[in-house]
């Protein structure tokens, strides 16, 4: 009620299903990537003694919701792959959304889980899914966790400090083989202007354009490579300047870009490649940075933002995102186990998985176990996603070896 799309099966229905010789016309949907299921077992799968497994809070009741796969329109324009899995902002952002009107409509205590990010966007917590999770964790009895991502070891971010007036600087990004396309986003703080220009592998220059409005397109003539860049103002509140750069069958190879600043204070700017999941083929900055790496909403300045630690040994898992944010903001908030995790996978199996959204699951699942105590238990009836951030905060471990924030 009150959605355009979408269908709701509620606990007697699955469980009708479950009993029945064919599931799938009782309830018509399925997990067919394993993902979903993976965190949800996690986070609140029952316990099976016989298979020596449990979730953080066994006995939580789970609402889940299920995103459609992104429109056709939207992949062949970032070239992703058909077979991949990717998913729509606003699609995320209405189940986040319906999940939130439920637990009203319940009046229950929520732990929102958000296993999936993109490396789009300011990283500095502006952007629309990061606003609406703003939103929802600084209500009470609501909490929102989200996972850090995995593209620490990417080599998929770049940025600058300091440069200086009458300077450039130089980005370099190679290109493998049979690259169907890609694009990079490039944002500065305002008031800094910049403008851009680009040097094929076989040296033919092109100078894009300028300003902070406006779009140019060329064709390399020997690359036989198209493309169109886009200057814009960015963000809903800082409004910096963003400058988008897409290539459409980019030729293998050194791409260069030459940044030249028109209007600069402090002369620092960051830039993006999308998710390696996302994208068919190798394309790497050369003098990358492992830093600002966490995904979107992993800024938003009120979430419970968590990066993956292996249990083995105690150390970090090299490719869990990274901060700070592009605003100096202090993330991921904690570490949790994210590599070799054991969990429940489709189909009534085990296995194990890696990355940071396992480990998000089992942080949900831990300040599930917070609000029973908190909420249910009478002790701290109005914590928050910033009030149960603080309490994980003061009760980490920390090595004694390292520097923290």
């Amino acid at each position: 009620e009150g959605f355009y799309y979408g269908q709701f099966f509620d606990r007697a229905m699955i469980n009708q299903a479950l009993r029945s010789e064919q599931p799938l016309e009782i309830v018509p949907s399925r997990d067919e990537i394993g993902h979903g299921t993976f965190l949800a077992g996690t986070a609140c799968g029952t316990a099976d003694l016989s298979q020596d497994f449990s979730g953080a809070v066994p006995q939580a009741a789970i609402a889940m919701v299920k995103c459609k796969q992104a429109k056709p329109y939207l992949r062949e324009y970032y070239f992703i792959p058909d077979d991949v899995p990717c998913y729509q902002e606003n699609d995320l952002m209405l189940g986040m959304s319906w999940l939130m009107n439920l637990a009203d409509q319940l009046q229950m205590p929520l732990i929102l889980c958000v296993g999936m990010g993109s490396s789009m966007g300011n990283h500095a917590g502006e952007e629309p899914v990061s606003m609406l999770t703003d939103n929802f964790g600084r209500r009470g009895q609501r909490a929102v966790v989200v996972s850090a991502g995995n593209e620490a070891g990417a080599r998929h971010h770049y940025s600058k400090r300091g440069l200086e007036e009458g300077m450039t600087d130089r980005i370099e990004i190679s290109v493998g083989e049979n690259v169907p396309g890609c694009y990079m986003e490039f944002w500065a703080s305002i008031p800094e202007i910049y403008r851009l220009s680009v040097v094929s592998p076989s040296g033919e220059r092109f100078s894009g354009g300028g300003g902070t409005a406006g779009s140019v397109s060329h064709n390399f003539i020997f690359e036989r490579t198209r493309l169109t860049i886009d200057y814009t103002t960015g963000g809903a509140r800082l409004g910096g300047q963003l400058i988008y750069l897409r290539f459409s069958a980019p030729y293998p190879g050194v791409w260069s870009i030459e940044v030249i600043p028109e209007l600069i204070l402090e002369g620092s700017f960051h830039c993006w490649l999308p998710l390696s999941g996302l994208m068919k083929g190798d394309v790497y900055f050369l003098r990358s940075d492992p830093d600002t790496t966490i995904l979107v909403p992993g800024f938003s300045s009120v979430a419970v933002t968590v990066g993956g630690y292996q249990t083995a040994s105690g150390g970090i898992d090299a490719r869990s995102g990274r901060g700070f944010s592009t605003l100096g903001m202090i993330t991921p908030d904690v570490v949790a186990p994210g590599v070799n995790v054991y969990g429940t996978e489709p189909g009534g199996r085990y296995g194990v998985r890696t990355g940071t959204s396992v480990a998000a699951a089992v942080t949900a699942g831990g300040c599930a176990q917070i609000f029973q105590w908190g909420i249910e238990q009478n002790n701290l009836r109005y914590l928050n996603s910033r009030d149960l951030s603080h309490l994980l905060i003061r009760g980490a471990i920390r090595d004694t070896d390292r520097i923290y924030p």
